[in-house]
């Protein structure tokens, strides 16, 4: 039997070689010298340096506490292919849980698209890092001066794929035109093509819920901060009783989406293209956002929620008053 050709320098794939025979096969120290024919001291010293020189990373993941039967609530009264409930009402466990649905969902070669907003922000910073340049990071929206720099699609987009070790497509437009025709224009264009091109390939897309705030509370939508849209148009959306945004679709209560003309001069993933996203995965929480979540959830856009347990436990009442309706669409097959 021909044995393994043992390299004379420990850097010619000896280290790499070591490090995997343990920490991939499982295999024992005694058993990798057998089977490389050197000593199991020698095997430690590898091991020792894999570590210590970055070959292998060993990780601690603080991963948040579940609520599964409250997730398991959510999506059988909803009909979501998934719902994961975070136990703690806080900003950072619902991005650190948002970030572990993410990365489960995300294999090579994958096409992943990014909204915008300060919850995707947070998820987008808790997400692990590797380094896999076969996946491709896609900007779903154009952008608007006065987004914050921590929310805006570029630089979320950018961030993201420095975290994944990935390639990404930036949309260098704003997210809304004056005119469809200028928007057709625009779209043209080299590279706001090469990133728009994109949209029918996705796998995932992680996208946050806006809110238009009701009952006097001020919206949490990213598309009213923007600016993107005028006063008289916000206005208008709140005549035909919008409720929340998706990007810059908004949709109402019952999970209509409205005010088609907005997305004719939106410079964005249309709905039909997120329809068309295998898993499109929503990460949101708090009071002043279950009237919104709620209209999404109906939608059938939404293959997968993220949320926390008081929220969830106020969809749940909320439908035990107001029982959903059936919906016309799947909610994306998921993964």
């Amino acid at each position: 039997m021909t044995q393994p050709r043992v390299p004379d320098d420990e850097h010619d794939g000896l280290i790499e070689q070591v490090a995997r025979l343990f920490f991939e096969r499982q295999l024992t120290k005694v058993e990798i010298a057998a089977r490389l024919r050197i000593s199991r001291f020698r095997v430690a010293r590898l091991l020792d340096r894999a570590l210590a020189e970055g070959v292998v990373r060993i990780e601690f993941r603080d991963t948040p506490r579940q609520d599964r039967e409250l997730g398991r609530d959510v999506a059988d009264t909803f009909g979501v292919g998934r719902c994961v409930v975070a136990v703690s009402d806080a900003p950072s466990a619902l991005a650190r849980l948002g970030a572990e649905v993410v990365d489960g969902l995300l294999d090579p070669g994958d096409e992943i698209g990014i909204a915008w907003g300060s919850t995707v922000a947070r998820v987008v910073r808790a997400i692990p890092e590797r380094d896999d340049p076969t996946i491709d990071v896609v900007q779903l929206a154009g952008s608007s001066a006065s987004l914050e720099a921590g929310e805006d699609p570029g630089d979320l987009t950018r961030v993201l794929a420095e975290r994944l070790g990935a390639r990404h497509h930036r949309i260098h437009a704003p997210a809304f035109v004056e005119s469809a025709r200028l928007r057709a224009a625009l779209v043209r264009q080299p590279d706001v093509h090469a990133a728009v091109s994109h949209f029918g390939g996705l796998d995932v897309a992680l996208l946050g819920i806006g809110a238009f705030g009701a009952d006097g509370d001020a919206p949490s939508s990213s598309l009213l901060r923007s600016g993107a849209l005028g006063p008289d148009e916000a206005s208008t959306l709140t005549e035909l009783g919008a409720v929340g945004d998706l990007i810059v679709h908004p949709f109402t209560a019952d999970g209509t989406f409205v005010a088609a003309d907005l997305g004719d001069r939106a410079i964005a993933i249309s709905v039909d293209q997120l329809r068309a996203v295998p898993t499109v995965v929503a990460v949101a929480a708090g009071d002043a956002k279950v009237r919104a979540i709620r209209g999404v959830l109906t939608t059938g856009v939404v293959g997968a929620l993220v949320t926390d347990a008081p929220t969830a436990r106020a969809l749940l009442a909320d439908a035990a008053s107001h029982p959903p309706t059936a919906r016309t669409k799947p909610a994306g097959r998921g993964r």
